[in-house]
């Protein structure tokens, strides 16, 4: 062997690092950045669906949904004056039937009929509560107890809603409901409203029995324009200021208003005689509700029944028992009417009778006597025209109020910027 040691050469070589490629690394960055913007998209997708529905959970439900009644509008004067000066034709001279004798077993089947319009209507009553802790005079608790009628009017997820009024729970520490079988369970306040005295609390349904609920009725409201002077009716409830009674009679007047903050509100007066802390539902012959008895609005000391007509508070109760803000300006107010502009001089639109204190409308500039004539963009000339333009705000929402005030030569246009408040 050849150990003559022999030499080797080995390459030496250096690994370098390729430069950077450009296009590949923009291109990875517009990836990720489509990647986010898909997955932000997807993310707001997903909300968009699940919310509503998360949100409803959480609320109790879906909101209520209570149908408004449309106001009649009455036959104008030409059409009247047409129907006069058609030629009437001719009747024959009808045949007068003998006169029959009303027995006492007819006037007795009567008010049986009567009386059983009064039982769905029943069922959608109930006894509201408000209990205080109270000490006597020997140091001993006590429970001071003050009830009224509330008559239900929604379903709400796993909730009853109870509509009363909120001077009885105003200030309780406990608040229990009586239904139509005498079982009493707790009740939680929700919302009430100011202008009204009205109130809604909320009753879980698994308290109730099955057989309870199996017999109680949502309440069956009817439509209050469709009632006329003379018509007859029921009151049910405590309108006397005991519980579970009934009175029958007729509708006196349905021309009289309430005017309260941004609205007014028509009255259903009657000829039945009730008690200053009665409370209950007016309902026609066919078992509908067509007023609330509210007698704070009760004239000659409050022993007439008088009720809030069912059609203009419907919304009022559904905005209620969705626990909804209600918009608030602040003013009471009147329309001033075709005539009345003609005799006086003043705008047609919705005159301020008075404004309330620490209101929206004080804070904006808005004096008595001014006569609002727009809402945003919106031109209004009657006080209901600017109760809708007001529904259609949101607390807190700015908003241009147009009126005109009386100066030195004559009226003037004013404009205010209103935040809208709550009530």
């Amino acid at each position: 062997m050849d150990n003559d040691p022999k030499s080797y050469k080995f390459i030496k070589e250096t690994i370098k690092k390729d430069p950077p490629d450009r296009r590949k690394w923009i291109l990875r960055c517009l990836l990720f950045v489509c990647a986010a913007v898909a997955f932000g998209l997807i993310a707001a997708l997903t909300f968009a669906v699940a919310e509503p529905k998360f949100s409803a959970a959480v609320n109790g439900g879906e909101k209520v949904d209570i149908p408004s009644d449309e106001e009649p509008v009455p036959e104008s004067e030409v059409t009247l004056q047409a129907e006069s000066a058609s030629t009437p034709s001719p009747t024959p001279t009808p045949t007068q039937a003998p006169a029959q004798e009303i027995t006492l077993e007819d006037y007795e089947n009567l008010y049986q009929e009567m009386l059983a319009a009064t039982e769905i209507p029943k069922r959608s009553l109930v006894t509201v509560i408000g209990i205080v802790n109270q000490m006597d005079y020997f140091n001993q608790n006590y429970e001071n107890q003050q009830q009224i009628t509330g008559l239900i009017v929604a379903e709400k997820g796993q909730d009853l809603l109870i509509m009363t009024e909120y001077r009885i729970v105003e200030q309780v520490e406990r608040i229990q409901v009586t239904f139509w079988d005498s079982s009493t369970v707790d009740a939680i306040y929700q919302r009430h409203d100011a202008n009204t005295g009205l109130t809604v609390l909320k009753v879980e349904l698994a308290q109730l029995s099955e057989a309870t609920r199996d017999g109680m009725e949502l309440a069956p409201l009817g439509n209050s324009y469709s009632v006329s002077q003379g018509d007859p009716v029921l009151a049910i409830g405590s309108p006397m200021g005991y519980s579970n009674s009934v009175a029958y009679g007729v509708v006196t007047s349905v021309t009289n208003k309430i005017s309260t903050l941004d609205t007014e509100y028509n009255l259903l007066t009657t000829d039945i005689l009730g008690s200053p802390e009665g409370s209950g539902i007016l309902i026609n012959l066919e078992g509908e509700i067509v007023g609330i008895i509210a007698q704070t609005y009760s004239s000659d000391s409050k022993n007439i029944v008088t009720a809030l007509a069912i059609s203009q508070i419907k919304s009022l109760i559904e905005s209620l028992s969705n626990n909804e803000a209600r918009p608030y300006i602040g003013i009471k107010g009147q329309d001033v009417t075709e005539e009345l502009s003609q005799r006086t001089g003043i705008p047609k639109g919705v005159l301020v009778n008075s404004v309330a204190e620490d209101s929206p409308a004080v804070f904006a500039g808005i004096m008595e006597y001014d006569v609002i004539v727009q809402i945003g963009e919106e031109k209004v000339q009657t006080l209901k025209q600017y109760q809708e333009q007001l529904g259609k705000c949101s607390p807190g929402q700015t908003v241009k109020v147009t009126a005109m005030r009386k100066g030195a030569e004559g009226y003037a246009e004013m404009e205010f910027t209103v935040t809208i408040g709550e009530i």
